[in-house]
């Protein structure tokens, strides 16, 4: 009798333990973006808690991935400069993922946001952020649309849009979009730049005729082409791409 008690006890722990083990193979991650390499914000408990959302504005779906509006609390950085009065987060500011001009922005400031500033040096400040972003989780149930053509419609984006006579030439340029830090965008009035491999800039985006900063934030950290006028303000020493359209290359 003490032998079958033994076993039977065995029997619930092996059963206890396959459950959690369940449970744990049913948490998801969320990405900032749908990619596989990138950044984890937070993790679901089950794929049924996902709150479906739709895919930014000129943004192209991702088979195998899925948007959803994500809650959670974050620990985020912020310039030190977009620290305004009462020691909040001036509107329009970015929350960044690491303390870095240059690193992932989670979501954009606005007057609603629950941001409680944790510590403050002289460039950045730890904020300990609640709110609601734009997420990805993985979604295998996405397959791509069946081909129902032989040849491929052009894709517009790659195409340099044609200009009315008289008007200036489209210009290209390849890069990586980066956004600008609170000192530079003060000093050029531009949000995001395009650089090169050497970090060196090649021109301030003007993106809005065609994005907003929401959805710009998308093409942030990666590499594409974009397409548009070129203009250099007055008595500055940079130049402007009025952007037309964008496209992340593959």
């Amino acid at each position: 009798m003490k032998i079958k008690r033994i076993l039977q006890t065995l029997a619930g722990f092996a059963i206890t333990g396959s459950s959690i083990a369940a449970l744990a193979q049913d948490r998801i991650e969320v990405r900032i973006s749908p990619n596989s390499e990138s950044t984890i914000i937070g993790e679901l408990e089950a794929r049924s808690l996902a709150v479906d959302a739709s895919w930014p504005e000129s943004t192209e779906p991702v088979p195998g991935w899925k948007p959803i509006h994500y809650r959670g609390q974050f620990f985020v950085y912020l310039d030190s400069e977009d620290l305004g009065k009462n020691f909040l987060p001036l509107p329009g500011s970015k929350y960044l993922l690491s303390p870095s001009p240059s690193a992932p922005t989670l979501a954009i400031a606005t007057e609603t946001d629950k941001a409680e500033i944790v510590s403050i040096d002289p460039r950045y400040c730890h904020v300990n952020l609640e709110t609601i972003v734009l997420g990805y989780i993985e979604d295998n149930t996405t397959v791509a649309p069946p081909a129902v053509q032989t040849a491929p419609p052009p894709v517009a984006p790659v195409k340099a849009p044609q200009t009315a006579p008289g008007s200036p030439p489209v210009e290209k340029i390849d890069g990586i979009l980066v956004s600008t830090n609170a000192s530079e965008t003060r000093k050029t009035g531009y949000d995001f730049k395009i650089i090169n491999t050497n970090n060196e800039t090649l021109a301030y985006l003007d993106h809005s005729s065609i994005l907003t900063a929401e959805a710009v934030v998308e093409y942030v950290n990666t590499q594409l082409t974009a397409y548009g006028t070129i203009v250099k303000p007055d008595g500055a020493a940079f130049i402007v791409l009025n952007a037309s359209s964008l496209k992340k290359k593959s």
